[in-house]
C-alpha cells in the first residue's frame, strides 16, 4: 500500500480514492441524493463535519473490555463470572460493523478492534 503524501501545491484540486463495497457504495449514495448532494460533495462535507466537530474516531477500548474469545467465554462460564462487552456493560444489543480493518458496535458507538 502507498502512503499518502501532503499535497504539494494547496491551491490545486486532488483526487482521493477511496476503497468500498458495493453495498457500502449503495448506502453511501442514497444518502448523498437523500440530502441532494453528488457523491463527492457529500463524502467531502461528511470528512469536513468529522474534523470540524473534532470528535475524533473512537480509539479502541482497554483490553479488558476486548470481544472476548471463545476460550474466556467458557472459562467465564465455568467460573460462573460475567463478561463484559466492549462498551463495559454486561449486556448489549450489539451490531458490529466493519470499516476498513476496523471494528465498531454500531448501538454503543464503542470502536472495537
Amino acid at each position: 500500500m502507498v502512503q499518502a503524501k501532503p499535497a504539494r501545491f494547496p491551491s490545486r484540486m486532488y483526487n482521493i480514492v477511496l476503497r468500498v463495497t458495493g453495498a457500502d457504495k449503495n448506502k453511501i449514495l442514497a444518502q448523498a441524493k437523500k440530502n441532494k448532494m453528488t457523491l463527492s460533495e457529500y463524502v467531502l462535507y461528511c470528512v469536513w463535519e468529522n474534523m470540524r466537530s473534532a470528535k475524533g474516531i473512537p480509539a479502541p477500548g482497554p483490553s479488558q473490555f476486548a470481544l472476548p474469545t471463545a476460550q474466556e467465554q467458557i472459562a467465564a462460564y465455568l467460573a460462573g463470572k460475567t463478561l463484559l462487552t466492549p462498551c463495559g456493560q454486561t449486556s448489549c444489543d450489539m451490531t458490529v460493523v466493519e470499516v476498513s480493518g476496523m471494528s465498531f458496535c454500531d448501538t454503543c458507538n464503542v470502536r472495537i478492534s
